[in-house]
């Protein structure tokens, strides 16, 4: 067996154990998996079918890990035009084995079909469909990561898909994005007829069901899960099912669904009243449009109305005001901080604290950016209202931090947003436990150079490496006061620890370093 392979499989079989520098190295080893002909990925994958099942937390996040670079470099691969393998067939057969073998909840396996179908050969999306169908992965963004090459680079092959993935619309994880993907192959013009037209009246039926159900679920959410986490899943699923139902159907151009899509304008949730008004509108319904309309207001609708009405062409009837980028940066932020992975829902207020434009890291031209001050106020038994708020940025990019930015000015807030985005072979940063002992002397240095400056309780946490200069990131006092210090051999930055719950840590100091040394180089 090839040194490589047998050194993978060993770190699967102790990556409990791994910690540190170990676990780091581990997980570099991807590259290898990235790099290797289809021979010995099928080796690979053969390999570990057959250790002990089921893998462990730690294995199996280390393999999806690799997965994750085996399918990038596919997918470069395709787009470069490289020739691709001809005996692929035997990875395919390695695909199917490991895959049965792990457990159902298995990161790994929405890798193993995102292989597949970034392959998008016949062989592979009959692989594909079945295994999805048979025994589909159990999280649902496992599911969106396989079926996400469909919707890119393999979109005219994921056609011959259906309608055998229509098989599986009473599935809650796989409905919404099987017919997600339909309704993309149809407004691409991929197809000439929707995939689901056979089954627009059982479609309809389902919308109508799914809408009484998130009615019910909206006055007595008790009654559907023991946890506010469960009855999340619960609507979160509902909406995702019912907004895809209403693009689907208007696509199809099944006027018989208007009573349905009218019921569901009644359903609070403004992502799905949006998808209904626009569906509603497609099929010529006049209070469709002008319920699309009312709710470009709406920040977290904003986005998907603009859309939707030069789509349809509606635009005429969107006041001019949700039009502007002010307007439309402030609808990309609320988007943003409504994800599942930041705060769930949309601010409570969401109001301009600064805009300027200016030249920005990685851009050409200057650019148009915009920090938003955005709040959520909390109601709870025991405290009352409780608000929280902070400062968030949209334009080159859309971004908040934890840490509480209110107190600074607004250069250091851009200069935080920037040193945190930029992205540079120059711009490198380790942990000081990680440096050789060569560098170790280094953050000595810088640390003495701390202490003759006053500084007290020194933590060294971080050294930066920025286009040839060192900095030293540290935790430090200064007269009494906790805070976080960067210093290089020119320059200190200190930011004392204020009075929150969310003070500025070492990431955001350290970004702050950064940020303020390329905005002005960029804006000179």
């Amino acid at each position: 067996m090839d040194e490589r392979l047998a050194t993978l499989l060993a770190d699967l079989e102790r990556a409990e154990s791994l910690a540190g520098a170990d676990l780091h190295r581990a997980a570099r080893r991807a590259s290898w998996v990235a790099e290797f002909t289809s021979a010995q990925f099928a080796e690979l994958l053969t390999a570990i079918a057959q250790l002990p099942m089921p893998l462990s937390p730690a294995a199996d996040r280390l393999l999806a890990n690799w997965l994750v670079m085996a399918v990038q470099a596919r997918r470069k691969a395709i787009e470069s035009r490289q020739a691709v393998a001809a005996d692929t067939e035997i990875v395919v057969a390695a695909i199917e084995s490991l895959y049965r073998n792990l457990q159902a909840a298995s990161r790994a396996r929405g890798q193993l079909l995102a292989w597949l179908a970034t392959g998008g050969s016949a062989a592979e999306l009959a692989l594909f469909g079945g295994l999805l169908l048979e025994d589909p992965p159990l999280d649902d963004q496992d599911v969106v990561q396989a079926l996400a090459p469909l919707f890119q680079k393999q979109r005219s092959q994921a056609a011959l898909l259906f309608p055998r993935l229509l098989h599986a619309i009473s599935s809650p994880a796989l409905a919404a994005p099987i017919l997600d993907l339909a309704s993309f192959l149809t407004r691409e013009k991929l197809v000439t007829v929707h995939p689901a037209a056979d089954v627009a009246t059982e479609l309809t039926d389902l919308l109508g069901e799914l809408v009484q159900t998130l009615l019910r679920l909206e006055e007595h959410p008790d009654q559907f899960g023991d946890s506010a986490q469960e009855v999340s899943r619960r609507v979160a699923r509902g909406v995702a099912l019912a907004v895809s139902l209403c693009d689907a159907l208007a696509l199809i151009g099944e006027k018989p669904a208007i009573g349905k899509l009218y019921q569901a304008l009644r359903v609070g949730h403004r992502r799905l009243r949006t998808e209904a008004a626009a569906a509603l509108a497609r099929l010529g319904e006049q209070q469709g449009a002008t319920e699309l309309a009312q709710l470009a207001a709406e920040p977290i609708a904003r986005l998907r109305v603009l859309a939707y009405a030069e789509e349809l062409g509606i635009s005429d009837k969107i006041e001019p005001h949700y039009k502007t980028k002010e307007a439309r940066a402030e609808s990309e932020l609320c988007v943003w901080l409504a994800e599942p992975t930041q705060y769930g829902v949309p601010p409570t207020s969401c109001v301009l604290f600064d805009q300027r434009q200016q030249h920005w890291p990685g851009f050409d031209q200057p650019v148009d950016c915009f920090l938003f001050e955005f709040q959520y106020v909390v109601t709870t038994d025991a405290a009352g209202e409780q608000a929280l708020s902070n400062i968030g940025i949209a334009g080159p990019l859309v971004h908040a931090f934890t840490a509480d930015l209110a107190d600074l000015p607004p250069e250091d807030i851009y200069a935080a947003f920037a040193g945190w985005h930029a992205q540079h072979a120059d711009i490198r940063e380790f942990d000081v436990a990680r440096l050789s002992k060569s560098e170790q002397l280094e953050v000595q240095r810088l640390k003495r150079r701390l202490h003759d400056e006053g500084y007290s309780a020194i933590e060294p946490q971080r050294m930066g490496y920025f286009f040839g200069e060192k900095a030293l990131v540290a935790n430090v006092e200064r007269q009494g006061v906790a805070g976080v210090a960067v210093i290089d051999f020119r320059d200190t930055l200190f930011f004392p620890l204020r009075n929150t719950r969310r003070p500025l840590g070492v990431e955001e100091v350290y970004s702050i370093y950064k940020g303020r040394k390329l905005l002005k180089a960029f804006n000179r």
